[in-house]
């Protein structure tokens, strides 16, 4: 599918150090410049800690963005306001990996193994450590899952898991598989009854909570991954790995289906603009990228200064830039220049010397110094300009008689060098 239309994508990216960008992205390339690009935060004022570990959409109308971080610190912003609340997550240990709500309460985990809700303030003990959790579609479901914590699917309210995966049977050599969720998913359109999860083992399995415990497909990988998201159609799944590669995985025959090229650094998070069709993916390398989903092509690259972590694509409403880009007139820029007021640092490189020019008193000696070294080509004999035939040759006499003096002098002292030699004498 051609996009002849030029249509607008705002997507929100946040990064290791704590920045938080807003990009008003453009399906024209020719629109897409660096006055797209807005810092929600002030760069100044971030802490080392400042890292955003997750970030989920707070409502379905996608103008509220719940912002998790590595010192513990959850930020609720507005697209409409700003930030607007603050909470601190220290029921528990370690940095937070999920964000979401269900209904009206705000649920968060941090890697100790703890979900809180917000409000009743009760505490879930998941049993082991975490790396992810998510929020179904139906606001009563939520996932977790971390490094030998399997996946767990809990109904709020409830004390123990409604679901609990079951790991697969030993290998060959009759030796346990190893477990650690990475992330996961829910699938669009199912209500909560099928799950996928990618691990740093290298594996994709897909979870039917009412079929069986053990995977219904698995799909495994010679790489770690790190990210996974729903894609376009049905029962497929869009998986990032720790080399840069982004692949579409088919759970329905359980194999993987394309391929995604152009990132360098691990991909940290996927986000998938049905409407569009299009493939956002943020990475270490400190790029966001954009993929069409049918011909793979890299419609657009930006570079943002710092290793991104998260990314949202807001396809359900948009958000207005604070600084709208300038839009160009067909003013000439020298009448508008010459309106401006004079700016200091202008008058002040106005006032500079150049370096380019030397002074003529050193412009002189330089010249002159030249014209000599043209005079005098040797030391002992020396040539004029202006000399009749006769001068000349007694000049060329002279200067083959000096340079004959020069080389019986080289000799002798060859020559009585190697008389006093050591291995000479001997």
């Amino acid at each position: 599918m051609l996009l002849t239309e030029d249509t607008e994508i705002d997507l929100f990216v946040a990064s290791k150090i704590g920045s938080f960008k807003h990009i008003k992205y453009h399906t024209e390339s020719s629109k897409n410049t660096k006055k797209c690009i807005e810092n929600l935060v002030d760069i100044k004022s971030l802490q080392k800690d400042d890292c955003v570990t997750c970030m989920e959409w707070g409502n379905k109308d996608q103008t509220e963005i719940l912002i998790g971080k590595k010192n513990q610190e959850i930020q609720v912003y507005s697209t409409l306001q700003g930030f607007t609340k603050t909470y601190t997550a220290d029921y528990s240990e370690g940095q937070v990996v999920g964000l979401g709500r269900c209904g009206r309460r705000l649920l968060s985990a941090t890697a100790g193994g703890v979900v809180r809700v917000w409000g009743k303030d009760v505490d879930i003990h998941t049993g082991g450590k975490l790396d992810r959790m998510r929020v179904c579609d139906d606001d009563t479901l939520f996932a977790t899952g971390g490094e030998e914590n399997d996946l767990k699917i809990w109904r709020l309210g409830e004390a123990e898991p409604v679901f609990q995966a079951k790991n697969l049977p030993h290998d060959w050599l009759q030796l346990r598989r190893p477990i650690w969720v990475t992330d996961l998913t829910f699938l669009p359109g199912e209500g909560g009854r099928l799950a996928a999860v990618c691990s740093r083992h290298g594996y994709v399995r897909l979870y039917d909570s009412r079929a069986q415990r053990r995977p219904v497909h698995n799909v495994e990988f010679q790489l770690a991954a790190t990210c996974i998201a729903p894609s376009f159609d049905e029962r497929q799944v869009l998986v990032g790995f720790g080399r840069g590669q982004i692949h579409q995985v088919d759970l329905r025959v359980g194999r993987p289906d394309k391929g995604y090229k152009g990132c360098v650094g691990s991909v940290t998070c996927l986000a998938a603009v049905k409407q569009q069709r299009l493939i956002v993916s943020a990475s270490l390398d400190r790029h966001i990228r954009v993929h069409r989903y049918e011909t793979k092509e890299l419609l657009y690259k930006q570079y943002l200064t710092s290793k991104l972590t998260c990314v949202l694509a807001q396809t359900e409403s948009s958000t207005p830039l604070s600084k709208q880009p300038d839009e160009v007139k067909d003013e000439p820029v020298e009448a508008e220049t010459a309106q401006d007021p004079p700016d200091d640092m202008d008058q002040l490189f106005d006032n500079m010397e150049t370096v380019g020019d030397k002074p003529k008193k050193i412009k002189k000696e330089m010249e002159e110094s030249v014209q000599l070294k043209k005079m005098k080509p040797s030391t002992e004999g020396s040539t004029v300009v202006d000399l009749t035939e006769e001068e000349r040759e007694d000049a060329i006499k002279q200067l083959l008689r000096s340079t004959e003096k020069q080389k019986k002098k080289r000799e002798k002292k060859k020559r009585q060098k190697k008389a006093k030699s050591v291995f000479h004498n001997a």
